[in-house]
């Protein structure tokens, strides 16, 4: 009987799936694209989060020594590797750090000559933190300065921060969006299962005079809306999908020459589930809030 029962929910259920017509197809149209531009948004920002936490971390500390003497300095280099938090110190002497200075200055570095006056630079050390010690940049400069020999740290602290707060500003903008999503979902689905409660008002009276329960009237239309909800998931994803197989070897070619081997990460398999169980709730919500107030009429 069980058995029996289920068949039937399931055989009205595909019914008002075929049946649907344009409403159907419009929920289901709605659902995706707004799913579709929720997934595109997470992939960017799971992106972009990451290349920020990749630079947060590894953008290197300079440290000026006060130290004369090649032997010297190199006693400070190894202070400074032996610190927690510290992957790699390069010791960079007075005449490749003015060479550098010349690359960067370009043309104009022409007038920096080896013998220039009142052009003095000092033994430096490049200090790489290491990605996984879970110190910060704070705390790392403030050891490094504490090491004897050590003039002055710097660390582009400061640009690293505005990175993170732009992320932290997509993050909300995401969750903005997010919410603007599935009010749109529900408010779509909602109005496309009453389309059909009507269009069955006569069906549905009769079931309920020859005993049919609000359960058994209900269950076929909740089927409905997530069947909706999960058609419009699943067409997002592989619109996502595809996109990302389209253009993430553009954007590698593209970008890796300045910033490195850019590689676009695909959408995780996690998010993806989510994004799918998402589209199911919001199907399910939608017609639950349909029939609630089409039973109770």
């Amino acid at each position: 009987m069980t058995l029996s029962l289920v068949v039937t929910l399931l055989r009205h259920s595909a019914r008002n799936v075929r049946h649907g017509g344009l409403p159907f197809f419009f929920a289901t149209l709605m659902a995706g694209v707004g799913l579709f531009g929720l997934a595109v948004f997470s992939t960017v920002l799971l992106n972009l989060q990451r290349v920020a936490d990749t630079v947060g971390e590894s953008v290197s500390a300079v440290a000026f020594l006060t130290t004369d003497s090649a032997l010297a300095a190199e006693e400070v280099r190894t202070r400074i590797e032996q610190l927690p938090g510290v992957a790699a110190a390069k010791l960079v002497t007075p005449e490749a750090a003015l060479s550098r200075v010349k690359r960067s200055l370009g043309e104009a570095g022409s007038v920096l000559t080896d013998d220039a006056a009142g052009v003095s630079l000092g033994w430096i050390v490049e200090v790489q933190p290491e990605l996984s010690s879970g110190a910060t940049a704070g705390g790392l400069v403030a050891r490094i300065g504490e090491v004897d020999g050590v003039d002055e740290v710097m660390h582009p602290g400061g640009e690293v921060e505005r990175v993170r707060a732009l992320m932290r500003l997509l993050r909300g903008a995401g969750i903005f969006l997010a919410v603007l999503i599935a009010m749109v979902t529900i408010i779509v689905v909602r109005n496309t299962v009453r389309l059909t409660l009507y269009a069955r008002r006569d069906e549905i009276a009769i079931m309920k005079l020859v005993g049919a329960t609000d359960l058994f009237v209900r269950v076929p239309f909740v089927l409905e809306g997530l069947s909706q909800g999960v058609l419009g998931a699943g067409a997002a994803l592989f619109g996502v999908y595809l996109l990302h197989a389209t253009i993430a070897g553009v954007l590698k070619v593209a970008l890796s020459g300045a910033l490195g081997a850019f590689v676009l990460d695909p959408l995780p398999a996690s998010y993806a589930l989510l994004i799918l169980a998402s589209g199911a709730l919001l199907g399910t919500l939608g017609s639950v809030v349909s029939l609630g107030r089409f039973l109770r009429v």
